[in-house]
């Protein structure tokens, strides 16, 4: 049963996302973490209004017997206030992390984003990326149409992109598709009415590749989607789209197995829907990984680096995080040259089973922090511009020039000296941030002067050559610097080695 996409499936995903044919659909297993009401609140009230069947987590079928018990607004209004409540704990920085699915959604240059959960985390990880999204409910009940929809002459862009709440909104409690009953009737009004949904959601429908991200089988939204889509699909000229689908707990492998194939039997070929298992963070981090990488021009990650996102790595491996950033307000490096050679001679290594070559690119600051705590590497190697001043140049939101001084980045490696044991920083008068970091870490390189990219090339090939041919820090960065003379390049006594007790 496959577990992840396969490189082709990469390949035709990120391409449909650079020129926006590419639509995210967002169910409650995206928000699980922040907003987690769903299996939550339908426990509580099945305890509490004495629910008599045993499915007691299918909010839909518990939110129908409370709507029954009580009256049909109520359980609507208690989402609605648990959501409220829930999202004043969200805070702009919460998207940043490298595995937080809206925030990385939000990264993509993509015109629509549809989405079956009550919240607007969507909403607000577009507007934390600079973005000016618009907000816009499917009218499927008489109550909603009263309500003035988007013009239809509105044209969504990645700057200004349309959010599309098909099963209601939290500040609206009367759009909640919720209950059993909300459900039949939302199916009817969508059969009926041909131009319930506006023109420019039909078109995503019908004219895009489909990401429907953290749906179970079982829920009601991916089954109600699933109808609504089997129309659309059928036209859309037979593009490829993908289901993140979610592991339901505590099952065996055996049941997965059958739920596997009953996917493949519900999504027929004809629909071209490849359905794989798999953690909507863990698609995330992948996700933004690979297009960082794209849009570097970077398209091959070795097989190796791919498992490094679904399994942990083993003690006795080296991980190697790639920093990169090139601000668009500076003169262009040729970094994604840089990376595909570490990349190309590790992968030639007598011992390249040991390493692992991790990417992230277009860095901002809090992605650094971030980076280190999830990806606890060995080695970290940054690649970019550096000021006179010794500050190394990060990309803020707009991806312009962000310089972070040497004391600053000195004290984050303070926090991870038990961690990282070597430092390479391949960029203009680095040696400064060398120095301050050397304070904390074993070994830091860094560039005493000015280096073209040629020379910064060359050290990278003859460091990670060493590397992976078993050679300690130090014999590498001599060999770094013999690369550089080996190309008859005058800057190989650019580098420098600092070491701790140096320092």
């Amino acid at each position: 049963m496959p577990t992840m996409l396969e490189e082709k499936d990469w390949d035709i995903l990120l391409k449909r996302i650079k020129y926006g044919k590419c639509t995210p659909f967002l169910g409650s297993g995206a928000c699980s973490e922040k907003i987690s009401v769903i299996s939550q609140i339908a426990n509580e009230w099945a305890e509490e209004y004495d629910y008599p069947m045993e499915d007691s987590d299918d909010l839909t079928r518990v939110a129908q017997f409370v709507a029954v018990t009580q009256d049909e607004m109520f359980p609507r209004d208690e989402i609605c206030n648990r959501i409220t409540e829930l999202s004043e704990e969200v805070t702009p920085t919460y998207f940043e992390a490298r595995n937080e699915i809206h925030g990385v959604l939000a990264y993509l240059p993509l015109p629509v984003y549809i989405t079956t959960t009550y919240d607007d985390l969507m909403v607000q990880a577009l507007k934390s990326r600079g973005k000016a999204p618009t907000q816009e409910i499917c009218l499927w009940n008489e109550e909603l149409r009263q309500r003035k929809p988007t013009s239809s002459d509105f044209d969504p862009t990645p700057d200004k992109p349309l959010v599309y709440h098909l099963h209601g909104w939290y500040k609206r409690p009367e759009s909640l598709v919720l209950t059993e009953d909300n459900y039949l009737d939302f199916l009817v009004a969508v059969s009926k009415d041909q131009n319930l949904l506006p023109p420019r959601i039909q078109e995503a429908f019908g004219g895009t590749s489909l990401l429907l991200i953290g749906y179970k089988v079982t829920d009601w939204d991916f089954r109600v989607l699933c109808r609504i889509l089997d129309d659309y699909i059928g036209r859309s000229e037979n593009r490829k789209h993908i289901s993140v689908q979610i592991v339901p707990g505590n099952v065996s492998d055996t049941l997965e197995e059958k739920a596997q194939k009953y996917l493949d039997r519900y999504f027929d070929k004809d629909l071209h829907i490849q359905v794989y298992w798999h953690d909507c963070s863990e698609f995330a981090e992948e996700l933004k990984t690979r297009w960082e990488a794209f849009k570097s021009d970077i398209t091959k990650i070795n097989a190796e680096n791919r498992q490094a996102f679904l399994i942990k790595e083993k003690t006795d491996k080296v991980s190697i995080l790639f920093l990169a950033a090139d601000p668009t307000n500076e003169s262009r490096l040729r970094l994604g040259e840089e990376f595909r050679e570490i990349q190309e001679k590790l992968k030639l290594a007598k011992f390249r089973d040991r390493f692992t070559l991790l990417p992230q690119l277009s860095v901002r600051p809090s992605d650094i922090s971030q980076a280190l705590l999830d990806i606890q590497p060995y080695i970290v190697h940054f690649s970019g511009h550096g000021t006179p001043t010794g500050a190394l140049c990060f990309e803020d939101l707009e991806g312009k020039n962000h310089p972070i001084e040497p004391d600053a980045l000195a004290a984050l490696f303070e926090q991870f000296s038990g961690q990282v044991n070597c430092v390479v920083l391949n960029a203009c008068y680095a040696e400064i941030q060398a120095k301050a970091i050397a304070k904390h870490i074993k070994y830091v390189i860094g560039m005493n002067q000015a280096i073209g990219d040629k020379a910064a090339i060359a050290f990278a090939i003859g460091f990670y050559q060493a590397l992976g041919g078993g050679r300690s820090i130090e014999e590498a960065y001599r060999f770094g610097c013999v690369q550089i003379q080996l190309h008859g390049i005058p800057e190989h006594l650019t580098p420098v080695l600092i070491k701790k007790d140096q320092s």
